[in-house]
C-alpha cells in the first residue's frame, strides 16, 4: 500500500501556537465548520459508495443529487450482504453466527445495530444506509455527536476515557441511532470486547484492508476543532489530542500519521488573522508535510475513490484547492454547491465530505443569519437537537478555564 510509505512518522502541517482571534469570530467559524461537517454527512449518504459515479446515481434517484434525499431501500450491487456480522471485513460465506449459548449470536443485530442484521442478508442488496431519512447522519457523524457531548461534559476537553465509554454504551444502545451500517472498525470493537472479552482499551483493532480509511478522520476532526478554540492551544496540541482520539475506535499508524496533519490543517483554518487567507496554501503545506503530490485543480466529478487513505486523502486535498479556486461569494450558497458536487461523485463521498465540509464551513464568510436560514441547516433531519448540541459545544470550547493541554 503505498499509503504506508508516504505517511512514515508523525508530523502536523503548522507548528506553535497562533494568535487567537476574537471569541465571537472563532465561535463563528466552529459553528459554520459543524453544520456544513454533518451537512455534507448527510447529503452524500444516497449515493455513498456508488461506484458508477454520477450515472449510478441518475439511474438510482433519476436525477442527479439536488437536495436532502432519503437513500434507497434496494441498491444493485451492494457489498452489504457480503459483510461479516461477527467482525472484520467480508464474512466467508453464509450468515455466520456464533453458537456460544453464552453469547450473542452476532455483533451485527445483537450488540450494536440492534435488529438490523436482516438487512446484510447474503440473498439481498441493500443500501448501506438504507434506514435513514433525507437529511438525517449516518453512523460516523452520530459518534462525532457523542464526541461533541463527551467534550461538554469534560468542560471542552477531549477525554479518551470519558468518550470510549460514551461511545461503547451508544452503540450498545438499541435505538441510539437509525443507521444500517457499521464500518470494520467498529465491528472489530465489538467483536474484541464480547468474543475476546479483552479490556477496552485494547479492542480497538486492525484488520490490514478496511481500518486505514478516510472514516478514521471524522472523529479527530472534532477534536481538532475544539482544541484549536482553546486559547493556548498550539497545532501540536490539535494533532497530540486528534491521534488519541483516532487511538479510542482502531489502530492504525497512516491513520495517526494522516490525522496529525490533518488536525493542522483544521487548527490553520480556525485560527488564521484574516478571512483572506488563502486556503489553497495551507492545503498544500500540510500535502507537503505528508510527502503527497502537490494538490491541483480538477474537475470534482473525477475524484472518485474508495475509502483508502491513499487515494481519498489526495482527492479530498484537490477537492479544496478547487473548490477555492472557484469561491466567488464565499458564502453558505457555495459551500452547499460543493458538498453537492462531492455528494454527486460517488465513491467514498461520505467521509470525505463530512471532513471537508468543515473545512468549508470555516472558511467561508461569516454570515451566522444567513447560515442559520440556508436549506444546509434547514433540512438536515436532527436540526433542532444538533443546534443545542452545537451551540454547547461551542460554548465549552471557547469558554473552558485555563489549562495545559
Amino acid at each position: 500500500m503505498v499509503f504506508r510509505k508516504l505517511f512514515a512518522s508523525p508530523s502536523s502541517s503548522t507548528s506553535g501556537s497562533t494568535a487567537l482571534p476574537e471569541t465571537a469570530i472563532v465561535q463563528q467559524r466552529l459553528r459554520q465548520a459543524l453544520w456544513a461537517f454533518f451537512a455534507g454527512d448527510a447529503l452524500s449518504s444516497p449515493s455513498h459508495w456508488f461506484y458508477g459515479g454520477p450515472r449510478q446515481i441518475q439511474q438510482q434517484y433519476g436525477a442527479l443529487l439536488t437536495d436532502y434525499t432519503k437513500p434507497t431501500e434496494q441498491l444493485p450491487g451492494s457489498i452489504l450482504n457480503k459483510s461479516n456480522l461477527l467482525g472484520a471485513g467480508r464474512s466467508k460465506g453464509g450468515m455466520q453466527r456464533r453458537s456460544d449459548d453464552d453469547l450473542p449470536p452476532t455483533i451485527v443485530g445483537h450488540v450494536i445495530l440492534h435488529g438490523k442484521q436482516d438487512y446484510w442478508h447474503p440473498s439481498k442488496q441493500i443500501h448501506y444506509h438504507a434506514t435513514l431519512q433525507a437529511g438525517e447522519n449516518t453512523l460516523e457523524a452520530s459518534l462525532a455527536r457523542v464526541l461533541m457531548r463527551s467534550i461538554v461534559e469534560k468542560k471542552g476537553c477531549f477525554d479518551a476515557n470519558h468518550f470510549r465509554q460514551a461511545y461503547m454504551n451508544f452503540m450498545m444502545t438499541p435505538g441510539s441511532h437509525n443507521d444500517t451500517y457499521a464500518s470494520t472498525c467498529h465491528r472489530m470493537f465489538f467483536s474484541n470486547l464480547i468474543y475476546d472479552k479483552k479490556s477496552p482499551e485494547d479492542c480497538p483493532d486492525n484488520d490490514a484492508h478496511n481500518v486505514d480509511t478516510i472514516d478514521g478522520l471524522i472523529l479527530p476532526t472534532l477534536v481538532s476543532l475544539a482544541v484549536a478554540a482553546h486559547p493556548s492551544a498550539t497545532a501540536e496540541d490539535a494533532a497530540r489530542e486528534a491521534q488519541q482520539c483516532v487511538a479510542v475506535t482502531r489502530r492504525s499508524k497512516p491513520l495517526q500519521t494522516a490525522t496529525a496533519a490533518w488536525a493542522g490543517l483544521v487548527y490553520s483554518i480556525i485560527r488564521r488573522e484574516k478571512e483572506e487567507e488563502n486556503l489553497t496554501n495551507t492545503v498544500e503545506t500540510m500535502a507537503k508535510s505528508l510527502g503527497l503530490p502537490k494538490p491541483k485543480v480538477r474537475p470534482t466529478d473525477n475524484t472518485m475513490t474508495a475509502c483508502y487513505l491513499d487515494s481519498s486523502l489526495p482527492a479530498a486535498l484537490d477537492n479544496l484547492v478547487t473548490f477555492e479556486s472557484q469561491k466567488r461569494k464565499g458564502d453558505v450558497s457555495e459551500v452547499w454547491r460543493d458538498l453537492l458536487a462531492i455528494a454527486n461523485t460517488g465513491g467514498e463521498n461520505v467521509h470525505r465530505a463530512s471532513c471537508i465540509g468543515a473545512i468549508l464551513g470555516a472558511n467561508s464568510d461569516l454570515q451566522p443569519e444567513v447560515w442559520s436560514k440556508s436549506r444546509l441547516v434547514q433540512g438536515l433531519y436532527h436540526r433542532e437537537a444538533l443546534q443545542k448540541e452545537i451551540e454547547d459545544f461551542i460554548a465549552a470550547v471557547t469558554n473552558c478555564p485555563a489549562q495545559s493541554l
